[in-house]
């Protein structure tokens, strides 16, 4: 096994195993359900930059002649980026360390969590249709066949710049790496103005300086950071167990039921 071939297995078993977590708040507990989504991010960056090459190739072929199976996994990857994407700005927005620094400079808050709650939903699915489809190279890769990518195995398209395997320096690296962070944000920002058209806020309450007692409460600010949350691991356990069980569900449907493999 190479080590480029090494790295990106590593890459993927870790981000699978983010994921499982990160959906299972009991288990974690809020504060470090919070740590580890900042971790995920750099892991998912550090991934795509990595597949880049790969990622461009599955591009370029997409109007192959009977290239549906590599349509479907470039359609298929763009919107599991894009998702998770809105996934993890919306998730470091909300979190305690997000609100204490940047407030609702990035938007309202309110509308990042709705974001954060409703995107995880279809992120399970989506990552489920993922390792169905590239569980054949990954069972490679575990039995140390030197597997190669599909769309990179049989050479660039024709016509296609990329003509060597000349690794890309840093400087690349690092363009790379703002491309994609450009584009993640761009999604991020769609999700908010999308969830923003679709959701009804009340309007926030104005500060009265006449008001006392109990009542006078109501009227104050609610804080912005998110409500703690303890670890319970007897439902964490379960929530572990069900979004395990979800994303087996999805691999095995997108792999049995609708063929869906490279």
């Amino acid at each position: 096994m190479s080590n480029r071939t090494a790295l990106v297995l590593c890459l993927d078993t870790a981000m699978l195993v983010l994921v499982c977590v990160l959906e299972c708040l009991s288990l974690t507990g809020l504060e470090l359900h919070e740590w580890l989504g900042f971790v995920f991010c750099p892991v998912v960056l550090v991934h795509v930059v990595v597949q880049w090459r790969w990622f461009i190739t599955q591009w370029q072929r997409i109007r192959s002649t009977g290239g549906y199976r590599v349509r479907i996994n470039a359609l298929l990857n763009a919107v599991l980026f894009l998702l998770m994407s809105a996934v993890l700005f919306s998730g470091v927005f909300v979190s305690h360390q997000g609100t204490a620094l940047f407030g609702e400079a990035f938007g309202r808050i309110r509308i990042w969590h709705d974001i954060h709650g409703w995107a995880n939903f279809s992120l399970i699915a989506l990552v489920g249709l993922h390792v169905a489809l590239n569980w054949d190279w990954m069972l490679a890769a575990f039995r140390r066949r030197r597997p190669e990518r599909p769309a990179l195995a049989e050479g660039p398209p024709p016509g296609s710049a990329i003509s060597s395997h000349r690794p890309p320096g840093l400087v690349q690296y690092l363009g790379r790496g703002l491309v994609v962070l450009l584009i993640a944000a761009s999604a991020a920002a769609a999700a908010y103005f999308t969830m923003a058209a679709l959701t009804e806020l009340p309007p926030e309450p104005e500060p009265s300086h006449n008001e006392r007692g109990p009542m006078a409460s109501a009227t104050e600010p609610q804080p912005l950071a998110p409500r703690p949350r303890s670890v319970y691991l007897p439902h964490g356990f379960e929530q572990l167990m069900v979004t395990t069980a979800s994303i087996a569900l999805a691999a095995l449907t997108g792999r049995y039921l609708f063929r869906i493999r490279l």
